[in-house]
């Protein structure tokens, strides 16, 4: 009964910008007549993975004392597609760096007693937006930038050139971080990012 029961992943897209939230929609597909039942031993139904390479580097999942016990429920699956979750990933690892360009892995399996289907997808984090194109664009457009600050904390550097922050930045590291904000233009100032969020780059 149980291997008719598959499981399917779609990302909203395939490439994000650094920082931008990762929409990941999760289903499992009964292709049998006869509804699936499912035992569950946790809460949660599902896990989430990111993966660079073989390597975890985020996951849904939080660790409970081995000591902890939970109630058994169950799941009825019906014909047909069952959509689990829609998740909106932070597009941060677990220690809170950003993963930084490239192409990684996002992998979800069903947590069943005994039914435990995979899927997987491809997921791509593009470059960042150099600092000097920043006057291209329009107005409101969001984007991600990275490059190192300098000793106040409020003015980033690329290999492109430089960026005025709106606030500074104290808890910084020394190291790259990435920026995700848009320009802001200022009447008889200089123009500033306005930071929405940042986070160490690895």
């Amino acid at each position: 009964m149980f291997a008719a029961l598959t499981l399917s992943l779609q990302l909203q897209q395939t490439s994000f910008d650094l920082l931008d939230g990762v929409s990941i929609a999760l289903a499992a597909h009964n292709s049998g007549s006869a509804p699936a039942i499912v035992k569950f031993s946790k809460p949660s139904e599902y896990e989430i993975q990111v993966l660079r390479g073989s390597d975890v580097i985020w996951t849904n999942q939080t660790v409970a004392p081995e000591s902890t016990t939970f109630p058994v429920h169950t799941h009825r699956f019906v014909s047909g597609p069952s959509v689990l979750v829609v998740y909106i990933w932070n597009a941060v690892e677990a220690d809170g760096a950003s993963p930084g360009p490239g192409t990684y892995t996002v992998r979800a399996r069903l947590l069943g007693e005994g039914v435990t289907p995979e899927a997987t997808a491809k997921l791509r984090f593009a470059d960042p937006f150099p600092a000097s194109g920043l006057g291209t664009l329009k107005p409101g457009n969001v984007v991600t930038i990275a490059g190192t600050l300098d000793a106040t904390k409020q003015i980033l550097t690329d290999s492109s050139g430089s960026v005025t922050l709106a606030k500074r930045l104290p808890t910084a590291p020394d190291g790259t971080i990435a920026v995700r904000g848009y320009l802001l233009h200022r009447v008889g100032r200089s123009d500033v990012f306005y930071v929405q969020r940042w986070a160490p780059m690895q």
